[in-house]
């Protein structure tokens, strides 16, 4: 509406009244747009691929730093085990596939940020402890909120458990995790049963779709109950990426997308309902 017919609308009805009116012209202007506004993302995106592909190789290889200031991260296990990092192979070795710098802060304050109400339990869970880098970071957010609550993490191989568990006490954060060694799926479903809801997911695990989604469909109740986040690595291609697609469709929601983040593929992607 333009603003002299808004503000006589507003003084001439009542105040629900008007607000239905006004959200009903924004709904019918977006519908008549929609189909203009869908030709110009597709026109955009294709020049995007095309400014974009001389880069897309090295992408691929590398989207995450190096050279910075460790000292920004959020806890200084990550900085010693950054210290020797220069490459993709060394960070290999020091900190295995995990999403790296910048993505560890961007982990970090999604979490520090999705903290409910006070008095509220606060429920974490994360699929792919792995080496438990990712974990470290989940958990010192909780630390950094002066919680009680814990980082539920689940992996299926035990012997990356027992390094993740080193990792998380050299960290000093043993206080805020909770391992367990089992199969994602068996394991979110004892979880949601439990549960009133989940405010944090950071789905991690297999990367296959069929696992994704199932992931995904297992605990979508429970994080709308918690009006919650799911958060995703390595997103831009593979079996994250169709999940995501499924997701979409099947479930809406809100997507951010972070696709220059992480690496392997690269890509972190946010959901909420």
């Amino acid at each position: 509406m333009k603003k002299p017919i808004k503000d006589f609308a507003r003084n001439l009805l009542p105040g629900r009244v008007y607000k239905t009116l006004v959200g009903t012209v924004i709904t019918l202007h977006a519908a008549l747009v929609s189909p203009k506004n869908r030709l110009l993302r597709m026109a955009a995106s294709r020049r995007g691929r095309t400014i974009g592909s001389e880069a897309d190789e090295l992408n691929k290889r590398n989207n995450r730093l190096f050279d910075y200031n460790r000292a920004l991260l959020p806890n200084a296990l990550l900085a010693e085990l950054e210290r020797d990092t220069h490459d993709l192979e060394s960070a290999k070795r020091f900190t295995g596939l995990t999403v790296g710098y910048p993505a560890w802060n961007l982990l970090y304050y999604v979490l520090l940020c999705s903290a409910p109400a006070a008095g509220e339990e606060f429920v974490v869970v994360e699929t792919g402890t792995n080496q438990g880098i990712s974990t470290v970071v989940l958990a010192q957010a909780l630390k950094d909120l002066g919680l009680r609550s814990v980082v539920r993490t689940v992996d299926i191989d035990p012997s990356v458990v027992e390094i993740a568990r080193h990792n998380v006490e050299k960290a000093g954060l043993s206080a805020f995790v909770d391992f367990h060694v089992e199969d994602s799926h068996q394991y979110l479903a004892r979880l949601a049963s439990e549960v009133d809801a989940i405010h944090f997911a950071f789905l991690d695990g297999s990367h296959a779709y069929e696992d994704l989604r199932k992931e995904f469909t297992i605990i979508y109740p429970k994080v709308v109950a918690g009006r919650g986040k799911v958060y995703f690595d390595n997103t831009t291609t593979g079996g994250v990426a169709r999940a995501l697609k499924f997701i979409r469709i099947a479930y809406g929601g809100n997507l951010v997308e972070f696709e220059n983040c992480s690496w392997c593929p690269p890509g972190n992607v946010i959901w909420q309902p």
